[in-house]
């Protein structure tokens, strides 16, 4: 039961595993959000403050709309600024809080003290929904401006318009957050099974490693993620098929991932695809060919001390007018090449073996 409620504020019913899995398009979500409303409220701010200064019935909340109008803007910049810093999001999200509630105090309680509370009330049921987050935060951020505006009823409205803005504040702040904590469920729960489809349909079920599907989709736009040049590393599993006939495919399952998983560990920061039943290639970025070289040494060197045999091919291609179709194929050439001196060295054994 804790671990259950633990989940529901921190992660809104799912686990840490899915949130960090899922946090990329969550925060893209947020700053879209971020940037829309403040771009929208921006306009719609700064016609209320034209009408303001032309209105006797708006004139006094001309100060607020400056207010803000100023505030609007800075998360509208703010916004942009997120998208290349993540960090910032979270702050991000807590000034849009505190600006939209603020906002609807300071027009609810400070420039009408005989009316009842509109904006705010309209605030509390919009702004628990609008960011996917923990919803701990949202709790917490709407409980403490929620007390401010009971406070500020109290001591600067009086009678059953006071009692009927603290009745609101509280029923309809409950409200908000059921709703905004139901909504950020389901969007939570949406963004965990888009990422699992996602997963299913580019990730290689048996070593962990894109598959073929991702290849052809990012193929074309890896180049774009490098600034000097680009490796490109192919990788045969030679013998997977007398391996399946002689042992069973268990085996031959084994084999791939483990060549799999050295590849990972030789390449961290490359782009690895299984493209084939038993082929792989590897995109790098920005390294030199000496070192892809000296590090395909040592990947053969892992594999053939598990007695299994892989042939490889490289080739590395500077970034500008790069033309990855070329890069590929000389790569592939390049590892037919070591793959049919591979069997030319088992052939000429086998017969050093029969005389």
């Amino acid at each position: 039961m804790r671990e259950k409620l633990r989940n529901l504020l921190l992660y809104a019913g799912a686990d840490h595993s899915s949130i960090a899995r899922i946090m990329p398009s969550v925060q893209q979500a947020n700053v879209t959000m971020a940037l829309t409303l403040s771009g929208f409220g921006t306009l719609l701010i700064a016609a209320m403050l034209v009408f303001s200064l032309r209105l006797d019935g708006l004139r006094q909340n001309s100060w607020v709309y400056v207010g803000g109008l100023c505030f609007s803007v800075l998360i509208f910049l703010l916004s942009f600024v997120a998208k290349k810093h993540p960090k910032l999001i979270i702050p991000l999200i807590y000034l849009a809080y505190s600006v939209y509630y603020l906002y609807g105090i300071l027009i609810g309680v400070v420039t009408d003290a005989n009316g009842k509370t509109v904006t705010y009330i309209a605030m509390l049921i919009l702004v628990p929904s609008l960011f996917v987050q923990r919803p701990l935060r949202t709790i917490v951020l709407t409980c403490l401006f929620d007390a401010i505006f009971i406070v500020g009823c109290v001591f600067v409205k009086s009678g059953s318009v006071m009692s009927v803005d603290i009745v609101n504040g509280v029923l309809f702040g409950l409200l908000g957050l059921a709703s905004g904590l139901v909504n950020n469920q389901v969007r939570v729960r949406h963004y965990i099974d888009v990422q699992k489809l996602q997963e299913i349909s580019r990730i290689d079920k048996l070593t962990g490693v894109n598959n073929r599907n991702a290849y052809e989709v990012d193929l074309f736009s890896i180049a774009e993620k490098c600034k000097h040049n680009l490796a490109c590393v192919y990788v045969d599993v030679n013998g997977l098929h007398e391996l399946n006939n002689n042992k069973g495919h268990e085996h031959g399952d084994l084999m791939l991932k483990f060549v799999a998983k050295q590849i990972k560990m030789t390449f961290p920061d490359g782009k690895i695809y299984r493209t084939g039943g038993d082929e792989f290639v590897v995109f790098v970025p920005d390294t030199s060919k000496a070192d892809v070289g000296y590090e395909l040494i040592n990947l053969i060197k892992k594999v053939e001390a598990k007695d299994y045999h892989i042939a490889v091919g490289y080739d590395v291609a500077g970034s500008k007018n790069l033309l990855m179709d070329n890069l590929v194929k000389s790569a592939e050439m390049n590892m037919f090449m070591n793959k049919n001196e591979y069997y030319k060295n088992l052939a000429r054994t086998a017969r050093k073996e029969n005389y």
